[in-house]
């Protein structure tokens, strides 16, 4: 029944893509991920009448936002007496999330609106990357999956469908 609802909400939005912003549809065949492409911009309303650096930029603030619940779900965790061996990849992490949100953004935001779409790039790789390493720090230490995963791959896939975007500008 989940399956189905599912399938029937993604092909209205596509439905609803396809009539009203074929610049979306466009944009998202040439990226990694189409549905959460698709899913991550029809949400904004800016993408109804915008360009593809509008499109960058609601990536961006989607990477931010999940960037940012990163952020808090590391501090509480942090906070809660987490077991030893999570002890330093959450610090880690912290420091990840930190990149993600006070350089690799704000780099990403400057770059799109003046128009310098390389830097803005740069920004996406980098919170890929930060996101993958968050990831990684836990696999070293405990050699299991984090309790970041879902966001880490969260933040990941947004920055390589932001990426996938942005290269359209250069």
């Amino acid at each position: 029944m989940k399956v189905l609802i599912f399938l029937m909400m993604f092909l209205s939005i596509l439905l609803e893509t396809k009539g009203s912003n074929n610049l979306v549809e466009t944009t998202c065949k040439n990226t990694p991920n189409y549905e959460l492409c698709v899913k991550t911009l029809v949400s904004d309303k800016r993408s109804g009448n915008g360009d593809i650096t509008t499109l960058a930029l609601i990536m961006v603030d989607a990477i931010k936002s999940k960037a940012y619940e990163a952020a808090i779900t590391i501090s509480k965790l942090r906070r809660s007496n987490p077991p030893q061996a999570w002890k330093l990849p959450l610090k880690n992490c912290a420091f990840s999330y930190k990149v993600i949100l006070t350089a690799s953004m704000p780099e990403a935001i400057e770059a799109l609106t003046k128009g310098d779409p390389k830097f803005a790039e740069d920004g996406m790789v980098g919170s890929s990357g930060d996101a993958q390493e968050c990831e990684g720090y836990f696999k070293a230490t405990t050699n299991k999956y984090s309790p970041l995963t879902k966001l880490n791959v969260a933040v990941h896939d947004l920055s390589d469908v932001g990426r996938a975007i942005v290269r359209n500008l250069l």
